[in-house]
């Protein structure tokens, strides 16, 4: 179950840097990240037969400005189909101007890392970076994060690389939250969770000013194994 939680966070520390507001002074560097203290996010999980299989509440603390730079704290809770809380953690944000950075490190929190209190944990990567102007066909960085834990002895590894991160176009969708002219980007995850491998590819619709409204997550197949909407957003 651990190992189970840390791939859902992995996944969505990547994916979830599509979402923002860009209504006040602190959100002006960033397009497509909540910069505004208080701003809330909910999304519903839904599984391959389109049922509910939980959601996702994020919301923006401490947000800060010095030297141009401004950083927040995006507070993420995951909540099972019935409604209990199976996540509680936290990452944190940067803005110059150009560019949105997540510091991969801060992933593992105090608040994390007390589901992991018998192992020794060390994460490694890249930062996950996301630039202000989007434009069809354009390249975004590749991102990796790796764990290692030692558990009694015994070493587990978990990494995963996000490659072939592209634009490729806009879409207009509608979800619980309304209608929205979103950018598209795919990207491809793939890496190894303790002794399995793993390939997956996932599509996300950015609205600006919203930020993610919608993605999808599929096989190495090709077949789609879970969505995930925007059901309400605050201003």
């Amino acid at each position: 179950m651990k190992a189970h939680i840390i791939n859902i966070v992995l996944v969505f520390f990547v994916l979830i840097g599509c979402k923002g507001n860009a209504q006040n002074n602190s959100s002006n560097c960033s397009k497509y990240y909540p910069f505004n203290e208080g701003h809330i996010s909910e999304y519903e999980m839904r599984n391959k037969k389109g049922k509910t299989d939980g959601t996702m509440k994020y919301t923006v603390n401490n947000v800060s400005n010095s030297g141009g730079t401004t950083t927040a704290t995006i507070h993420s809770e995951l909540f099972d189909k019935k409604g209990k809380l199976v996540l509680d953690s936290a990452f944190d944000m940067s803005c110059n101007g150009s560019t949105v950075t997540m510091d991969f490190k801060s992933l593992m929190n105090a608040d994390m890392m007390k589901q992991f209190d018998n192992l020794e944990t060390e994460i490694t990567g890249t930062n996950v970076e996301l630039p202000n102007t989007l434009t069809a066909g354009q390249i975004l960085p590749d991102a990796n994060i790796n764990i290692k834990m030692n558990m009694g002895g015994m070493n587990m590894n978990m990494t995963t690389h996000i490659t072939n991160r592209k634009v490729v176009g806009t879409e207009t969708i509608t979800t619980p939250a309304g209608t929205f002219e979103c950018v598209v980007i795919t990207q491809t995850s793939s890496g190894k969770m303790m002794v399995a491998n793993f390939n997956s590819s996932q599509k996300t619709w950015l609205a600006e000013g919203v930020g993610m409204v919608k993605y999808e997550d599929y096989n190495s197949n090709r077949k789609l194994q879970n969505t995930t909407v925007l059901t309400s957003f605050s201003k």
